[in-house]
């Protein structure tokens, strides 16, 4: 089929995270119609080859989701996938629907040969821009049907966007907090009257946490993963009456005239391994002695890393030429694998620096690249 075509089919599919059902359906319509069976788990969507060699097996990732489209203009629209040059653009182009894409013709190949040298399994997973709670829920199923058991050995791939020039080995874990100050209400006209403000609660809370992050940065410090690092106040929510429906906040302007009883802030955490396993209990502690209180937004989501000598490695540097290995800033889902003991790797077609951009794009060209990659890579893994 032809690789743009389905690309364009994708990206013309809006799928928020949490809001992937008609994409999940368009490619479960798209394996049915080439008799391949596939499955929900869950929310995702599952393909599952039985290879020559039982005893080991070859997992590939890729999520269905993207960030909203923002508020900015899109010059095309984001779910008008326009060629423009060498460059598809539209809202996942990059993050990651090259990607899915690369994988759906990769699964197409093997459903057309035969049985592959291998067991093979095509995840296409939920909700990663959110929480990664789509592929922790297929590796805790995966692991519940007792494959993770069974196997000997299994390596995977997340087909995320490297440019096809770069393996990812690893990436940071993130956290994300909730933290709430309170303060004192009152007539914007008698400020005298507030001793206690919950905005400048909050931000005083922030100027300490930067503080200690220093600190924190060169105890937890990691030749592989760096730092950790705080992104403070990526939202803020004050003026505002916020009434709390389990996770769901219902929330009632209340006048300019007003001193906000309440301030909420979330806290963007990224993490290496040393430093994930403690954050939130010293970030909670310092927030329970400048009298604010820290809350999970998601549940927190591991680092991943895959030691450079693993043998996925060794064979995709092998085939890929010219390649560097890295270990990402950001997060994926690399660590669920990982807390699994899958060795994978992150790699896929698509621009690294695209993703969650207005007017996004990726090199269409790249996916029959990747396709061809990850076919070698899986053969030459098998042996």
């Amino acid at each position: 089929m032809d690789h743009i075509k389905l690309l364009n089919q994708l990206v013309s599919i809006k799928s928020y995270s949490g809001e992937e059902d008609k994409l999940r359906n368009f490619i479960s319509a798209w394996f049915s119609e080439r008799k391949i069976k596939n499955d929900i788990q869950s929310g995702n969507l599952i393909v599952h080859f039985e290879g020559k060699d039982r005893s080991k097996a070859f997992i590939f990732n890729s999520h269905m989701d993207t960030v909203s489209k923002g508020d900015a203009e899109w010059k095309y629209g984001p779910w008008n996938p326009t060629k423009v040059g060498k460059k598809v653009i539209g809202l996942g182009a990059s993050d990651m629907k090259g990607g899915l894409v690369a994988s759906m013709l990769l699964a197409e190949t093997i459903a057309a040969k035969g049985k592959p040298p291998v067991d093979l399994w095509f995840t296409y997973v939920v909700k990663e821009e959110i929480d990664g709670s789509g592929t922790q829920s297929f590796v805790e199923w995966f692991n519940m049907k007792g494959y993770s058991k069974k196997y000997k050995e299994i390596a995977g791939i997340f087909t995320e966007p490297t440019n096809l020039t770069e393996i990812e080995h690893g990436h940071r874990g993130n956290i994300f907090l909730k933290v709430t100050s309170m303060g004192d209400s009152g007539h914007g006209a008698r400020p005298e009257l507030i001793k206690k403000h919950s905005v400048r609660e909050m931000v005083k809370f922030a100027d300490i946490l930067q503080k200690q992050f220093k600190i924190w940065m060169k105890e937890y410090s990691n030749k592989d993963f760096g730092p950790p690092t705080v992104g403070e106040m990526t939202s803020v929510q004050s003026g505002v009456a916020v009434k709390l429906k389990g996770s769901n906040s219902e929330i009632e302007v209340e006048s300019p005239n007003k001193f906000p009883s309440i301030c909420i802030s979330t806290f963007d955490i990224r993490t290496n391994p040393k430093f994930h396993s403690v954050a939130f209990e010293k970030i909670s502690k310092l927030g329970k002695k400048m009298g604010v209180q820290v809350e999970y937004v998601f549940p927190p989501a591991p680092a991943g890393f895959t030691e450079p000598s693993e043998k996925i490695i060794k064979v995709a540097r092998k085939i890929i030429k010219e390649t560097k290995l890295t270990v990402s800033k950001g997060s994926a889902d690399l660590g669920f694998l990982t807390e699994l003991g899958v060795k994978a790797i992150i790699f896929g077609p698509g621009v690294q620096d695209q993703g969650h951009k207005v007017n996004e794009y990726t090199f269409p060209e790249q996916i029959p690249q990747a396709v061809e990659i990850y076919r070698q890579i899986v053969e030459a893994w098998a042996k």
